[in-house]
């Protein structure tokens, strides 16, 4: 059984130190190149997404290659799991990151279908 914060076949958000996180840790640009060549591992903790929306393109080219590889993430049901810094600031019935002072919509990078689990540090939306 998957523990919290590591669903399989989902895309876990969880705010640092509040979750176990996995052993395999990767900052955005690789997942990212991962993505794209098909390679993604079957755990995975992925690092740095405060910092990619403070880039800007950092985060509009993750939203991006998630989308284009949604159908094959399904089939491999990989566990994915965002490790940010930061909270969770819920707004309506979307979520923002605050990140360093600032707000950055997860909803740009994870779509509309981010559910709270947990204790609100954590949040979880389909490939």
């Amino acid at each position: 059984m998957a523990g919290p914060g590591q669903i399989p076949g989902r895309y876990n958000v969880v705010v640092a130190g509040e979750y176990e996180t996995f052993e395999h840790q990767m900052p955005i640009e690789e997942f990212v190149q991962r993505l794209e060549n098909d390679d993604v591992p079957e755990t995975v903790s992925v690092v740095g997404l405060g910092a990619a929306f403070e880039e800007g393109e950092g985060a509009a080219e993750l939203g991006r290659s998630m989308d284009r590889r949604a159908n094959d993430l399904e089939y491999q049901s990989p566990t994915v799991q965002f490790v940010v810094e930061g909270s969770f600031h819920r707004k309506g019935k979307t979520y923002d990151l605050r990140y360093n002072d600032e707000l950055y919509p997860l909803q740009d990078i994870f779509g509309p279908q981010l559910d709270r689990k947990g204790k609100g540090d954590w949040l979880v939306a389909p490939f």
